[in-house]
């Protein structure tokens, strides 16, 4: 208990002392323009993560550096070796589970269609590796996408036949003509985006009048027990952490408004303060006697698990780790 207590007391130490000498560095928050933050979190590369008094948003401040963040990225997405890095296993899940994900993203194209009927342009912004969009392409839709990978456009070029991808950056520029998009997905992206509302801004720019943004992102109500602990806080690459009200302020200011918000998953992060693998590497048995005890396992696991219960609860009360969000583009 002691033990526990002693690095308690020095970690909070290191979040008030970090907090404080970065004080002339911070910048204003990029809804309000407020000054005024208490500090949440002290991340391992030492990014500090604070909430604004005034509008509740939740950010790094300050920012690392362009550089700084090139090397977070270099890290966790790319690797040291040849398939270590995330996007090779994200290309290497997606394939071994082409069907599970096939009917996740036809699940959200099902969504999207009964918002917005009319199949006509969609724009996947940090498409990735083109799975979602290839989908899109075999419901009708004429697609489009942005990634910052080139062996994801590649990729997607070689075995989707997907020409329309752009190696461009959101935050840097989105060189389409106004009303171009009837609908454009940001699938896992906001919270990487060194200015959101900026972003937000250039979207609702090429949008068609009633044209509408989908997006997923970490929830950051999903806190509620664990606080600073939360996993959510721990990906190097995130900056921005929204609850529905904070993205809600940001979607109107920028032109849109909300016609479908639901969270999901809450215990993905609810009591889980050791992390969780981005993708699943996991290797199916071969011998089905050993496919049936694993499955037996798991759903053993799982009926004993008290968050099976009570997490659809805290979905519904909007405390699940996923914020599902789409926005209509309002009239100028």
């Amino acid at each position: 208990i002691f033990t526990n207590f002693s690095t308690l007391q020095r970690i909070v130490r290191m979040l008030l002392s970090t907090f404080e000498s970065t004080q002339n560095e911070r910048i204003p928050c990029v809804f309000c323009g407020s000054l005024k933050f208490r500090p949440v979190h002290l991340r391992e590369n030492n990014t500090l993560i604070v909430h604004c008094e005034e509008c509740n948003l939740e950010f790094v401040n300050p920012l690392p550096t362009v550089e700084a963040m090139e090397k977070n990225y270099q890290k966790e997405m790319t690797g040291d070796e040849t398939e270590s890095g995330l996007h090779s296993r994200y290309i290497l899940e997606r394939q071994a589970r082409m069907k599970s994900f096939s009917k996740l993203y036809n699940s959200r194209l099902t969504l999207i269609e009964s918002l917005y009927p009319s199949k006509g342009n969609l724009l996947d912004i940090g498409c990735g590796a083109g799975f979602f969009l290839n989908c899109a392409k075999e419901k009708g839709w004429n697609c489009h996408g942005l990634e910052i990978l080139p062996e994801y456009i590649k990729f997607a070029q070689e075995n989707f036949a997907l020409e329309n991808i752009r190696l461009e950056s959101l935050d840097e520029s989105l060189s389409y003509d106004a009303n171009t998009f009837d609908v454009i997905t940001l699938w896992d992206l906001i919270e990487h985006l060194r200015n959101p509302l900026d972003c937000l801004k250039k979207i609702h720019h090429v949008m068609k009048p009633g044209g509408i943004l989908v997006m997923w992102t970490p929830n950051v109500k999903n806190a509620i027990f664990l606080k600073e602990n939360w996993v959510g806080y721990e990906t190097l690459q995130h900056f921005y952490f929204f609850s529905r009200d904070t993205l809600n302020q940001m979607l109107e200011k920028a032109g849109f408004k909300i016609v479908h918000l639901e969270t999901n998953k809450a215990r993905k992060g609810l009591l889980n303060k050791k992390g969780f693998n981005a993708y699943d590497n996991s290797a199916k048995p071969n011998n089905i006697m050993e496919r049936f005890l694993r499955s037996a396992k798991r759903d053993l696991k799982n009926t004993l698990n008290p968050l099976t219960y009570i997490g659809p609860l805290f979905d519904m009360a909007g405390y699940g780790f996923n914020l599902y969000v789409i926005a209509s583009k309002q009239e100028d």
